[in-house]
């Protein structure tokens, strides 16, 4: 079977890596195609793409071909129809309760258009139902791209999945909407579990769309306005990796590797993105200040591991009982960077943050997690947060000094959420299963898509 992957920028791939692996394993054909001229290395590179091309000769790689005319007013309609998609009512995230509004303006709309979101009338005429249907019948007038529609034509895949497909509109939109008119069918997938309540929409709508998780099922119903019929959990693909997932240092080698007293315990603080960085410096400071009066030969010791997209440099903080390790954050997309960081987590005595996808990896590796919840810390704990408090998996501090206390708790060896860590672990990352690989799940729904079946049917044997 053919099947082509199209995706928003290569840094994207490694969330796929092992469902394209298990395509090429059970010989099916693969094209994976993005934006080109990525990089080789860093923590936004493509590096497990090529990686991939590396290890698989059957491997193929096309650029992504882009709108080739009319494509400033398809991005404009787009770009508002998202916008307007955060105004509906009930919708969980909207613009007044985050920071994003002004940097999604600056960043994804014309300066002429900024008076629609900033004005009260902008957002007042954005907020009707009618301008949404309005936009989206405005994107059926913009025709496929012929030049995609050929690729589509030579290549012929049985199916095309695009994703994240609500982050950008200018890639896996064009490709989508060539493949329904030729036919072909459509599969869209989250990429992450903040995207349905903080990116933007599906303005062509994909024949199925892929979840992790029954959360997530249930934004693209509220949100989205998918069918319930058409969204299928597969869970999270991303994550496999961390259940195979081994320590490759005793705690003494990995202390010795980050300069600190393997006679202390140590906490680790995992950085959250470049919106929230500031809010992290808060918390660690905090942090410091207290450890730091209490005797050296009790205290924990402190790792310090920065988001590896956040601008702002640590190493300030640095002394012989906090460290910054690794000093780029490291994005484990490939097998070196996840193997530094499960032994990070592997080796602390409890996991703490702001507001971090890590707090999955840590429910993973069964360890415990804190956050601070007070007034200040809640301005970057979204929507998409709340259904990690609801899992009651995570220690959420009302105040720093029952933060601190929490944490000296768990330090000592009191850890009182391990059951419900593992129930989410499975029921958000593995819900078919704790045993069953997402990306197994994930690749057999492609193949009985592309077989006319439902993803549901993606243990039918004859599929594979």
């Amino acid at each position: 079977m053919k099947i082509a992957f199209v995706l928003s920028s290569a840094p994207h791939y490694f969330f796929f890596d092992r469902v394209v692996r298990s395509l090429y394993a059970m010989g099916h054909e693969v094209r994976v195609v993005c934006r080109p001229g990525f990089k080789p290395d860093g923590n936004k590179s493509g590096r497990a793409l090529l990686q991939l091309l590396k290890d698989e000769p059957r491997a193929r790689f096309d650029e992504g071909i882009f709108r080739s005319k009319g494509a400033n007013f398809a991005v404009t309609i787009r770009e508002l129809a998202n916008y307007a998609n955060f105004l509906r009512p009930g919708h969980p995230n909207p613009p007044s309760s985050q920071p994003w509004a002004h940097i999604y303006i600056r960043n994804r709309l014309y300066a002429r258009l900024e008076w629609v979101i900033e004005s009260r009338l902008g957002n007042l005429i954005l907020s009707f139902g009618v301008v949404r249907r309005l936009l989206a019948w405005i994107e059926t007038q913009v025709q496929p791209d012929p030049e995609i529609m050929q690729w589509l034509e030579d290549f012929a895949p049985q199916v095309l999945f695009v994703s994240p497909f609500i982050m950008s509109s200018d890639l896996e939109i064009e490709y989508a909407k060539a493949a329904k008119k030729l036919g072909i069918p459509t599969v869209a997938s989250v990429l992450s579990w903040d995207n349905l309540v903080s990116k933007g929409t599906y303005l062509v709508k994909p024949d199925w769309l892929f979840v992790w998780n029954q959360n997530l099922m249930e934004e693209a119903v509220a949100i989205h306005e998918f069918a319930r019929e058409k969204v299928f959990m597969t869970g999270a693909p991303v994550y496999d990796p961390w259940f195979d997932l081994k320590p490759s240092l005793d705690r003494d080698a990995f202390c010795a590797e980050c300069g600190l007293n393997p006679r202390n315990p140590f906490v680790l603080f995992l950085g959250s993105s470049q919106t929230i960085t500031d809010l992290d410096v808060e918390f660690i400071k905090a942090l410091i200040a207290h450890f730091g009066t209490m005797d050296a030969k009790i205290r924990p010791s402190i790792v310090i591991r920065p988001h590896p997209y956040a601008p702002f440099d640590m190493t300030a903080f640095e002394s012989d009982w906090v460290r910054i390790y690794p000093r780029q954050g490291g994005r484990p997309d490939m097998d070196e960077t996840r193997q530094v960081y499960f032994n990070t987590l592997y080796h602390s005595a409890a996991v703490l943050g702001v507001n971090t996808t890590g707090f999955l990896d840590a429910a993973i590796a069964d360890k415990p997690c804190v956050t601070l919840r007070d007034e200040q810390m809640r301005a970057g704990q979204g929507a998409h947060f709340n259904y990690l408090i609801a899992a009651d998996f995570i220690e959420a501090a009302n105040d720093r000094s029952d933060a601190f206390c929490i944490i000296e708790r768990i330090v000592k060896g009191n850890d009182s959420k391990k059951k419900k860590r593992r129930d989410f672990a499975r029921r958000f990352m593995r819900p078919q299963g704790i045993a069953i690989p997402a990306s197994e799940v994930m690749a057999k729904a492609i193949l009985s898509i592309g077989h006319g079946k439902k993803p549901h049917e993606w243990n039918d044997k004859s599929h594979e």
